[in-house]
């Protein structure tokens, strides 16, 4: 009853803030580049803060680092804070001129898997997504199969040089 709590710090060298240690009072400040794995996701309730809190280790990074910041806004809530750091804004979506292309693939892709392999499973799976699951045939998903390898050829056979084959050039060959 009568030893002191003992308080943990952490008052990492190059870190960001994260807030204050309940119990010394003590700033929290932490670099997640020395953790085991950085990765960080933020939860609450709504009205909670957590926009705030992203927004300010955005913030906070983007003035204190060289790091490079990408952050995924489906409610385009980001942009005046991306612009306001001098960061890129891209807009994406099936009116923009801007588009993610499915099937960009480059020389290392897989990390030594077959690339064509995982692309072919990949298409399969958004294939069956369209259609609904189990309810393509095992000649269907063969002859994606197939498709898939011969979308690639000329592509692998290049050195990855060369336009990169698309959903479209898919549907031609199918």
């Amino acid at each position: 009853v009568l030893m002191p709590f003992k308080a943990q710090e952490i008052q990492d060298k190059g870190g960001v803030y994260y807030g204050q240690n309940v119990i010394s009072k003590n700033l929290i400040v932490a670099n997640r580049r020395e953790l085991l794995n950085g990765n960080a996701f933020v939860l609450g309730v709504s009205g909670s803060g957590k926009s705030l809190s992203a927004k300010r280790e955005i913030a906070a990074l983007a003035m204190s680092t060289d790091d490079d910041i990408l952050v995924l806004d489906p409610e385009c809530e980001y942009g005046p804070l991306i612009e306001g750091l001098g960061g890129e804004v891209i807009h994406i979506s099936a009116t923009s001129p801007n588009h993610i292309n499915a099937l960009d693939m480059e020389q290392g892709y897989g990390d030594g898997d077959n690339p064509v392999v995982l692309k072919s499973e990949f298409i399969l799976s958004l294939c069956e997504q369209l259609v609904g699951a189990n309810k393509l045939s095992a000649k269907e998903k063969s002859l994606i199969d197939r498709c898939t390898a011969r979308v690639y050829q000329e592509y692998i056979r290049n050195g990855y040089q060369g336009a990169v084959p698309t959903l479209q050039d898919f549907r031609g060959e199918l």
